[in-house]
């Protein structure tokens, strides 16, 4: 059977509309060149704290999954393992990391019924997925907020909080948006054996 010239001929009409459509929204999009001078950072949130961590430590973000499985005789700042496409993924929690005791996401965790978890755990909550050669591993943060540009002249004076065994890798502060944010370096953080999760 012939194919209909007219068909043919709407679905080219219809792609160029959606080309057209695709451009004209994309011209909102922020710009892709990175600014001079600068370096990409993932800002995020532990409770009321805001951080900068550079871009290229991470390989996803990811939604908090609602089934993590504990791991008995492990510290509080480990959450679990979960699966992510196959793969174990374990799970730190940064606020517990910082405070050496359980954070707000525990205790939802520990609170909501397994089989409720699907629809209760659809929070703001992230897992920052850290890049790295042997096996990959998750932090979860309160809330990913997003990328940024940092400005290297917005450097200040270094953080003057504790932030508990995981100060050693604060070690720097950026301006952005008029507040000075401290930046965490999690690849050589996750690699640290003084943070491993098992107990002693």
């Amino acid at each position: 059977m012939a194919k209909n010239p007219r068909i043919r001929t709407d679905l080219h009409a219809l792609i160029q509309k959606l080309d057209a459509r695709c451009r004209a929204r994309a011209a909102g999009l922020p710009d892709e060149n990175q600014p001079p001078d600068s370096w990409s950072a993932v800002l995020f949130r532990v409770e009321q704290h805001r951080f900068l961590t550079p871009l290229e430590q991470l390989s996803e973000v990811l939604e908090l999954p609602w089934e993590i499985t504990r791991i008995p005789g492990t510290k509080p700042w480990l959450l679990g393992v979960a699966n992510n496409r196959g793969t174990l993924l374990p799970i730190y929690d940064l606020a517990a990391l910082i405070s050496g005791g359980p954070s707000l996401i525990h205790k939802r965790l520990r609170e909501v019924a397994l089989e409720r978890r699907r629809e209760q755990m659809r929070g703001r909550e992230r897992v920052l997925v850290v890049r790295q050669e042997d096996l990959p591993c998750g932090l979860a943060v309160s809330e990913a907020i997003g990328m940024r540009y940092v400005q290297n002249a917005d450097r200040v004076e270094g953080p003057s909080a504790d932030w508990g065994p995981i100060s050693r890798y604060v070690d720097a502060c950026y301006r952005l948006d008029g507040q000075p944010l401290p930046v965490i370096h999690l690849k050589p953080m996750m690699a640290d054996p003084l943070l491993n999760a098992a107990l002693s």
